[in-house]
Formats: structure tokens, C-alpha cells, sequence
């Protein structure tokens, strides 16, 4: 069995297969880059989400001890009673300076009178 006249035809398939093979190879090693960088962009992008929600946790309890301490203060009603209170300590304190001046010049009067002595003498 003399293979001659088949030859050409087993050359030109053994080219085209060769070819092919070529470019599967150069078809699919990009797509075996982009599944690693999918990869590792998956994982960061995990990583990131975990910091993410640690962040959010921490926070969260930050802002609930906020909370905790906000609850006792005082409001703005409590803010106005309070404002109240002190303008009412003032008018008070106002009123009793007024007394006390009166009372100082009165203990100055009765000083000079008993350091300058009686008037009848």
C-alpha cells in the first residue's frame, strides 16, 4: 500500500491541525489569565468587603455607646428649665446685693459714728 498520492492531503491536514492548535493555545491562555486575575480579584474584593464590615461593626458600636451616653442629657426642655433657673439664681443674687450694700453702708455709718465718738460730748 503506497501512501505517495495521499501524502499531500496528510500534509495539509497536519498543517491545519498545527495551526489550530496554535491558536486554541493562544485563545485560551488569555482566558486562563483572566480567570487568575478573576480570581485575585475576587479574593481582594473579599478581603476589602471583610475590613468593610469589621469598619461597620466598630462603628456600630460606637455609635451605640453614643447613644448611651446621649440618653443622659439633658434635652432642650430640660436646656430651658435649666436657662431659667440660673436667670431667676441672678435676679435673686441681684436682690440680696442690693441688701448687702445696704447693710455695708449702714456697718460704715455706725463705724465713723464710733470712731469719731458721740456728738453730745
Amino acid at each position: 500500500m503506497d501512501i505517495t498520492p495521499m501524502m499531500p492531503w496528510l500534509v495539509a491536514i497536519s498543517t491545519i491541525l498545527s495551526i489550530g492548535t496554535v491558536v486554541y493555545t493562544l485563545l485560551t491562555s488569555g482566558a486562563k489569565k483572566t480567570a487568575t486575575d478573576l480570581d485575585a480579584h475576587k479574593k481582594k474584593a473579599d478581603e476589602r468587603q471583610a475590613e468593610v464590615e469589621k469598619t461597620l461593626d466598630n462603628h456600630g458600636t460606637r455609635i451605640q455607646s453614643i447613644e448611651s451616653e446621649m440618653k443622659h442629657l439633658p434635652d432642650a426642655a430640660a436646656f430651658m428649665d435649666l436657662r431659667l433657673a440660673v436667670s431667676d439664681i441672678k435676679g435673686n443674687a441681684g436682690a440680696q446685693a442690693e441688701v448687702v450694700n445696704g447693710i455695708a453702708r449702714t456697718v460704715h455709718r455706725m463705724e465713723n459714728f464710733l470712731l469719731s465718738g458721740s456728738k453730745s460730748e
